[in-house]
């Protein structure tokens, strides 16, 4: 917690004289982990309206991104263990080193879920489209009116 306390403190401004903000957030204790690393999930939706109708399509085949780095909350600032987007991993010298591209399949990971007694489809897919359709429920008057 001090180590957050003093980055708040020591905030100031950024190079080119904005005002720096935080986002702050409880971080999860024991996060789920593939092999050691963090890791999110890519999925894709397409979503119609043809004559006042909205139609919303979950295409099966996404995939998962994975850090280069082994998980730890004792090293807060190095982004590679924290952060999964491939803006940031592709800087990594480990980038590739585990996983192609840092990415497997949801076919792969159900292998990894199997192993470790978790029902992909059941617990975890089921709720991305859930939240998938929450999503567009948040949002349906603004996109189609």
């Amino acid at each position: 917690m001090g180590e957050i306390k003093a980055k708040l403190n020591t905030g100031g401004t950024r190079k080119n004289g904005e005002i720096r903000t935080f986002i702050i957030q409880e971080y999860i204790d024991k996060p789920l982990l593939f092999k050691k690393r963090k890791f999110d999930f890519r999925c894709f939706l397409l979503l119609t309206s043809v004559n006042g109708c909205l139609k919303a399509y979950w295409y099966e085949e996404g995939y998962i991104r994975t850090s280069c780095v082994d998980f730890s909350t004792r090293k807060l600032d190095n982004k590679y263990i924290h952060l999964t987007n491939d803006a940031v991993q592709k800087h990594c010298q480990d980038y590739g080193k585990f996983e192609n591209g840092n990415k497997i399949s949801f076919i792969e990971f159900e292998k990894f879920c199997d192993s470790n007694q978790i029902d992909f489809h059941e617990k975890l897919l089921e709720k991305m489209k859930d939240l998938a359709s929450h999503a567009i429920k948040s949002v349906i008057g603004k996109i189609d009116p």
